[in-house]
């Protein structure tokens, strides 16, 4: 098998010191418009499939039922930092869904924002299950079972009544049959199912703009949406890429991080008359830093501006590599992967990059 082309390239005083390749596809709902590398063979999005695992929540309308606020809805499928709002919105979600903490199986770590692990660690308090990334989701799928009437008990099991419905509905957004979805366990314990690239910017493209669906899900599809675009912190966390490409895409982009080097993209169009879209990337060597330089250019060809707030975002992110002096020691650069991006499928955007550094420079410190 050919390898991945090369996505970024980590220079040192000109030389190339590291490389990430991987593969990437840009989609509508009904066909590929872009592809690098190996967009076909199944791999693990792992947190990037966390709002089609919460869509059956709002399929019921329980998030209505139950008085869920956007924040809240935002959490159901986030990867949080674990802050105190994020803590917070958690145990108001389990409260109001009347699920006690106990209940949820996504384990527990230190808060992965770094502020609020030492605030915890400086008063002397041990990290709870609500400080888990994954404890929005846990809480969401467990608001599932019980008003399904199902056991709460094993609800991460693929068996389970509410992973049997999270697999279907992936696979209807993929337009895949549902038996075809791998299954591993992931690092929250729930099931973490497989897809290709190509099948999940199509599912993207589909969540974007879920016109044909059936009215509940399409309903569902938008007002997480909504939530998660207007809330961006309850599905991030601070200085985090996917907050800064949701609060630069004015509401009309959601992005959502996976383990292991993917990134996941729904974008609505800027016109009602062109597709919505997806994208999907994976850096084959699980390294993220793989993916910040190419999903900013792929949003610059669609006309989309580039995060421009360096406050919001992690170092790793910006194009200029620097030592903890603030010295410049490098410079991250576009690989070959977008060497043949094709006229912008939404035609006022432009063509492509003019050069590999240049829609990357707002973020330069």
């Amino acid at each position: 098998m050919p390898a991945n082309p090369v996505l970024v390239v980590l220079k040192r005083a000109g030389r190339a010191e590291s490389l990430h390749r991987g593969a990437i596809a840009v989609a509508a709902a009904d066909r590929l418009l872009f592809s690098a590398g190996d967009v076909e063979t199944p791999i693990f999005p792992r947190s990037a499939l966390k709002p089609f695992q919460a869509l059956p929540l709002l399929e019921d309308e329980l998030d209505r039922k139950l008085g869920l606020d956007a924040k809240e809805i935002a959490l159901t499928a986030a990867s949080h930092g674990g802050d105190e709002r994020h803590v917070e919105a958690a145990a108001s979600l389990l409260a109001k869904g009347g699920i006690p903490s106990s209940a949820l199986r996504c384990g527990t770590h230190a808060p992965m924002d770094e502020a609020a692990a030492r605030r915890l660690a400086r008063d002397g308090r041990e990290p709870t299950v609500l400080h888990h990334n994954c404890s929005g989701k846990h809480a969401g799928m467990l608001i599932q079972a019980k008003h399904a009437a199902a056991p709460l008990q094993g609800y991460v099991e693929p068996g389970h009544p509410v992973q049997q419905r999270i697999r279907r509905r992936i696979a209807e957004f993929a337009g895949v049959a549902p038996d075809s979805l791998g299954s591993a366990v992931d690092g929250c314990s729930a099931p973490a199912f497989a897809l290709s690239l190509s099948n999940l910017a199509r599912a993207l493209a589909r969540f974007a703009d879920p016109v044909g669906l059936a009215p509940p899900i399409a309903a569902a599809c938008r007002r997480l949406f909504d939530a998660a675009t207007a809330e961006p912190h309850f599905l991030s966390g601070r200085r985090r890429f996917d907050l800064a490409v949701m609060k630069a895409g004015g509401r009309r982009v959601l992005c959502k991080i996976g383990a292991e080097g993917v990134v996941a993209l729904a974008l609505r169009p800027p016109r009602t008359e062109l597709p919505a879209l997806g994208i999907a990337i994976k850096v084959d060597d699980g390294n993220a830093r793989g993916y910040y330089l190419p999903a900013l250019a792929i949003l610059r060809w669609l006309g989309v501006e580039p995060p421009a707030a360096p406050d919001e975002i992690s170092s790793a992110v910006d194009a200029v590599q620097r030592n903890h002096r603030g010295v410049e020691v490098g410079v991250a650069e576009l690989g070959d992967a977008l060497a043949a991006l094709p006229p912008s499928p939404w035609p006022s955007s432009p063509s492509s990059p003019s050069s590999p550094l240049s829609p990357l420079s707002p973020l330069s410190m």
